[in-house]
Parts: structure tokens; sequence; C-alpha cells
């Protein structure tokens, strides 16, 4: 019942409120409440309780409208990026077997191929639909530990996998928010990620404390600015690709962010002369949010002014200690605790956790055991109990039986200014197992240039930390939540230079 107890205080609080905003609609916390039920009661009549319902939508407000109404229906509410194949998005609904969908127009006639029968709901109509009135009971609303969500993993490693939400896990990350972040009743948010992603969940924080949601449809560097200062935003989540782009934007100088007060960021490591620039020039605080679908969002948090001092391991991007209800160990190999300064994997436990990966027991026992969930993050406690991140355990480099960790080349060529963006991959080698390949994007207005990035290497990486290549691209490949692409990134590579070696030959 937490989600409609969200929309219930909003109603009392103040009914004419503003609870959503995006380019198409203001939604006061009475119109909210009117669509959810509204929906609820359409859903109700073309499923049952516990059944799935497909959401296939570009940004919208009536996309929370619809995560609202799923939840007051007892209904799951099954999230899909519109940019997956339709042999991807087939994939999903022959696991989810959705019982109805609510979708954008356009993308109704492919549910209708993937899935002929499933009824479609036009996202676009919900403010039309007929007002539920005395018909809605909210009987069937989910309780605490029923799943209300099936999010799923961004896949920068094999194929998605569907990370089951309860109301309980969303009433705890709300919680947490409240006491770490802080938000004021009446905060306006801007939600600038895709709303089928696990951050979604920072935008229902805002709501639960009251503010105002704004929804931009897609992110571009002028459409947020403009947002940011038209919507009078005063608490934003980016994330470091995002922040880069606003301050290479030539209008940010006319822009008045004077509203803006804290901007959140996560999802990758923020560089330190980065979020100088972003302090300095957007005028806002800088918070650390570490998060992870699996562990019901953010989990770790560095509060604005914290002193951290230098890492431990050249790269680590410190993210605070752990939020609300949160707790944290670091372990090695065997799950065994490991002393402050080694590195180790993060494990994270509390009420935020997923119940499971949907319908995949053998992936859900490899992340949860005994109540702690293993990130796969590689970081380590320092002496004064703040936790660092390393790396992915995933993107480790083992390089002739040494940890080479991408994080620690990347800091490195970073500290060219020629350099906009940079990524690690491995790359197989029979003489060492693997070697180290660098993706460079330069700077708008620098120049790739390898003999100073072999240079900056020789200066600060031993020996078998450098790489053995250096890559161009004219942009690092992200996805939505601003995540590398590095299967992708090993792929280009093992294709380049397999490409180069036979030209040579």
């Amino acid at each position: 019942m937490w989600l409609n107890h969200v929309v219930r205080r909003g109603l009392d609080r103040d009914a004419d409120a503003l609870a959503l905003r995006d380019g198409r609609r203001d939604v006061s916390w009475r119109a909210l409440h009117r669509d959810m039920r509204a929906l609820a009661c359409r859903l109700r009549h073309d499923t049952l309780p516990g059944s799935r319902v497909l959401v296939l939508s570009d940004n919208r407000v009536e996309v929370l409208e619809t995560y609202l109404a799923c939840a007051a229906a007892g209904l799951v509410a099954v999230p899909v990026n519109p940019a997956l194949t339709d042999p991807e998005i087939g994939a999903i609904m022959e696991s989810v077997e959705p019982s109805a969908a609510v979708a954008e127009e356009g993308y109704a006639a492919r549910l209708g191929d993937l899935y002929p029968g499933l009824p479609v709901t036009d996202i676009a109509t919900i403010p039309e639909l007929p007002d539920a009135g005395e018909e809605f009971t909210g009987e069937a609303a989910s309780g605490p530990a029923d799943p209300v969500l099936i999010l799923h993993t961004s896949a920068t490693t094999g194929r998605a996998k569907g990370v089951v939400v309860d109301q309980r896990s969303l009433q705890t990350n709300a919680l947490s928010w409240l006491a770490d972040v802080r938000p004021e009743p009446g905060t306006v948010f801007l939600n600038a990620g895709p709303l089928f992603h696990g951050s979604v969940v920072i935008a229902l924080d805002h709501l639960a404390a009251g503010g105002t949601v704004c929804v931009l449809d897609r992110f571009t560097p002028q459409g947020c600015l403009a947002a940011l200062e038209r919507w009078e935003v005063e608490h934003a989540f980016l994330v470091p690709s995002m922040v880069r782009l606003l301050l290479q934007t030539k209008s940010l100088a006319g822009t008045d962010l004077s509203r803006l007060r804290l901007l959140l960021h996560g999802a990758a490591p923020m560089p330190g002369d980065l979020a100088r620039e972003a302090r300095e020039r957007l005028g806002a605080d800088l918070q650390t949010i570490f998060g992870i679908t699996e562990g019901g969002g953010p989990v770790l948090t560095l509060r604005p002014g914290t002193d951290a001092g230098q890492p431990p391991v050249p790269g680590a991007v410190c993210v605070g200690v752990p939020m609300l209800g949160a707790g944290l160990r670091i372990t090695d190999g065997q799950g065994r605790e490991v002393p402050a300064g080694v590195v180790g994997e993060i494990q994270v436990s509390g009420d935020g956790l997923m119940q499971a990966y949907w319908k995949n027991p053998e992936a859900t026992g490899d992340v949860l055991r005994e109540g702690w969930l293993n990130t796969h993050d590689l970081g380590c406690l320092g002496a004064d109990g703040l936790v660092w991140v390393v790396d992915r355990r995933n993107d480790l480099i083992l390089r002739g039986g040494q940890n080479v960790y991408p994080a620690e080349i990347e800091h490195v060529l970073r500290q060219s200014p020629n350099v906009a963006d940079v990524v690690v991959v491995p790359l197989p080698s029979d003489l060492w197992g693997q070697t180290p390949v660098a993706f460079v994007q330069a700077a708008a207005d620098g120049r790739f240039d390898p003999a100073e990035l072999l240079q900056l290497c020789l200066d600060g990486l031993a020996p078998y930390k450098r790489p053995s290549h250096f890559l161009p691209l004219e942009r690092i490949p992200r996805n939505p939540a601003g995540k590398a692409l590095r299967a992708d990134l090993r792929e280009i590579a093992h294709q380049t230079l397999i490409a180069d070696r036979e030209h040579t030959a």
C-alpha cells in the first residue's frame, strides 16, 4: 500500500499542488489521484491480481501514473525499453506473460504482432479515462511484500534479467532518501533519465517527499538546460556524461540556474575535474549516489562537503557511506570480510533488496545469499569508514596473473586536456592472457595523439598496467543509464585489431 499512501498523502496535504509535469501536461495531486484510479479500474477489467502489465513508452508523466495505477490494482508493472528490438521485447513478453499493456500508440502495433490478443491501453488517453468514482475501492492494492515492478537490468553483459521489486523495497528507499538527501515538500526535481530504468525509484522518492517531479521527454543538453530554467528545478539526477555535455553547451552561460541547489549523480564515476567544474559553473552542490537495481536503487551516498581525501587506489571513486536501512561489507572470493584498505567485493543488505530475478533462480542464487547482495563491484573501506569503488568485477583485467583495474588507467588518461571520455577493456592475449585496450573520445577542440597518451601511461602506470593499444572513437557508446557498453567495445577492439593484423600481413 506504500505507493497508494504516497498519493493519498499528497492529496491530503494540498490537492491542487503540482505533483507531475512534462512538456505536455501539468498534473496536480488531485488529477494524479483521479488518473491513477481510472487506469487501475480499466486494468482490473482486463486482468487478475498479480498479473503483469507491460509498459512500453517514451518518457512522459503517464508512465509514472501507470506504475502507481498498477500498484493500486494489485498488478505488476513491467517497463520495457522502446529501443529494444522486437526479438528482445518478445523474449521479455514470453517470460513475464503479460495480461495487458499500456503503451504509446506508435508502439501498440509492435505489441500486437509480438503478442496477439493482448489488451493495450493507449497511454496518452489516461487523462480521458472515465473517473472510477466509487467503483474503485483499493482492496486489490499490492501489499508490502507483493511484487509491484519488474525492472530489467541494462544487460551490459549477457541477456537482461528481470529484477522483482516489492513495495517494501520502494518504501525503504524512499525513507532512506528522506534521511540522506533531505528533499523538502514542494522540492522541484528533474528526472532526465529513462523511466523504464531502475533509477525511476529516485522520482518516486521525490514524490514520497511531497515534491514535484518534472519529466524530460529525452535528454539533450539544450533541452535539459531549458527545462532546468523553465521549471525552476531545485534537485536533478544526472549521469556524468550528461553533466559533461551540459558544460559544453554554449547556451549555459545565458541560462538561469539560480534555483538549482543539488545535483545528484551516479551510474558512472564522476572525474574530479568534472565535479569541480560542475560545482563552479552550475552553482549547485554535488551528491554522489551509488545504486544498483537489484539493491532497490540508491544504497550508498557521499553528501556534499564531505572530505574524502586521496583514493586508496588511483582512479577509485568515493561513494560515501550506506544510506539509512542499508548494510554493507567488503568480502574476498570466499565471502569473508576483508580489513580496511583491502580491495574486495561490495555486498549490501536491507529491506530494499530485490526479491529475485524473475524466473531465474540460478542467477538469483549467484548474487543473493543469506540476505546479502553481491553487487559484483570491487571496492574497499577507507580508515574513516568511507567506501571506495574501484571497478566492476567483470571489468577486471588479468594480465600475466596480475590485477589491472580499468579505472586506474582511465584516471591517468583523463589527465590529458585532449581526452573527453575514455574506457579501457580487455583484449585476449596469447602471451599475457589479457591486455588492456583504451578507447578514447577526443575533446571538442582536442586531437587524438597516441604518443601523448602513451607518455601519460609511461609516467603514471606500472608496465603491466599500460594499454597495448589506443583506439579513437567519435563517441564512447553508453546505455541510457550512462554506463559504457563494454561488451560492444570489446568486440570492436577485437574486430579492429584483427583487421589491422590481417592488413599488415
